[in-house]
């Protein structure tokens, strides 16, 4: 959204964190001077260092295993309960508010536009808008208490939606991803709010050709890139579908999963006899992560089953649709991400595994014939960051 609110010609200014515990394989797109990059304290460093190391966490995530994993899950939970607040960003406060301070010394914008997650950007937006008077916006790209990820006891959410209450209260407007979010806002809060979806970039896929190996294999790849949420988001209707079409899927289909906590896919694999057609990789750098998403024939959307996130539209849907490849999504069809699917005839939404392996067979027969299933461009023109952006500036 930065690069292309610079593009338009708004003079911005970014703050954010320097040295964050995440790959750093993503290119700055906006000239580097107009970003202010800060210190910032890690509070949950102790436990980052049990769990084996910042760059371990930051490379490949981390996992929990054996009978000490709810034990170890409970225990993290209770310390982020009291030192996570609002969140474990809350250590990046104090040098937000002070870059700012620092930067309004010299520059005075017409507006604060505050990003969350995290939402101790909000804190600080908040605390310069009140100091220095000036209008600001609060975007959520996820809510904060209404998340449907959200974690801790009624005690905790009420404090937090106290702290909530008073600081959106002093906000000129809002904005989020998707309809039903936008309505729980307008909800709780007399502010104007604006859906501006995730959307995706055209240029980044401008620089991921097609990896010779798609075109020689004459097996339909099944795609998936990011992390596997046990309980939440499941591939198991996947893998009933591929055995119930025994030596067909054998011969006709390889899955590519890549990405964190993928212990639970290889278990599910073996358990329905369809590990030979799973592989499973580590995390990969973003640009490779498209290159992969663009050489497939299908990418694999997994929905958690839970009318909580009836309103959530995932980056990664956005990301599918900007590699063109049809979308397998597994999980209800009453929600946003399955409605953009079948409103732009994305791809399929299922949960009957006679279904997926339909839908599975029908594409198969296409990639024989030589039949081209891409999604047409036409179909995605209104969902490309440029639009977006264009719609919020």
């Amino acid at each position: 959204m930065a690069k292309y609110l610079h593009t338009m010609g708004h003079e911005i200014m970014v703050v954010s964190a320097k040295d964050q515990p995440l790959q750093p394989t993503l290119e700055l797109e906006i000239p580097s001077e107009k970003v202010i990059y800060t210190d910032w304290i890690n509070i949950n460093a102790i436990p980052m260092l049990f769990l084996g190391g910042r760059d371990k966490i930051a490379a490949k995530g981390f996992s929990i295993d054996g009978s000490n994993r709810n034990l170890l899950r409970c225990l993290g939970n209770v310390y982020k309960m009291f030192l996570n607040f609002p969140d474990g960003q809350i250590g990046w406060y104090p040098y937000g508010v002070r870059a700012a301070r620092q930067l309004l010394k010299t520059w005075r914008p017409d507006i604060i536009y505050a990003s969350a997650m995290p939402y101790t950007s909000l804190l600080i937006a908040y605390k310069i808008s009140q100091e220095y008077h000036l209008p600001w916006v609060a975007e959520f790209r996820d809510l904060w208490t209404d998340n449907y990820y959200y974690i801790y006891p009624g005690m905790r959410k009420r404090i937090e939606q106290k702290l909530e209450r008073k600081i959106l209260k002093t906000a000129k407007g809002a904005v989020t991803v998707s309809k039903p979010l936008a309505e729980i806002l307008r909800r709780k809060y007399d502010i104007p709010v604006k859906v501006i979806l995730n959307g995706f970039d055209p240029e980044d896929f401008d620089n991921c050709p097609l990896s010779a190996s798609h075109n020689d294999d004459k097996r339909l790849k099944i795609v998936y890139t990011g992390s596997i949420y046990e309980g939440k988001r499941d591939p198991t209707p996947l893998f009933v579908a591929l055995k119930s079409m025994g030596i067909n899927a054998v011969e006709n289909i390889n899955v590519e999963f890549y990405g964190r906590y993928l212990g639970v896919v290889a278990d599910l694999a073996k358990k329905y006899c369809v590990e030979n057609l799973v592989n499973l990789y580590p995390s990969i750098p973003y640009r490779e992560a498209l290159a992969k998403q663009k050489s497939a024939d299908v990418l694999l959307l997994l929905l958690w089953n839970d009318f909580k996130e009836k309103g959530v539209y995932t980056g990664k849907m956005f990301e599918y649709l900007g590699a063109r490849r049809p979308i397998l999504a597994i999980g209800p069809e009453d929600n946003v991400a399955a409605n953009l699917i079948i409103e732009r005839s994305a791809g399929v939404v299922a949960t009957d595994p006679k279904n997926i392996a339909d839908a599975l067979n029908k594409w198969c027969l296409m990639k024989k014939e030589g039949i081209d299933f891409s999604i047409k461009h036409s179909m995605l023109d209104d969902l490309t960051r440029r639009y977006q952006t264009a719609i919020l500036s």
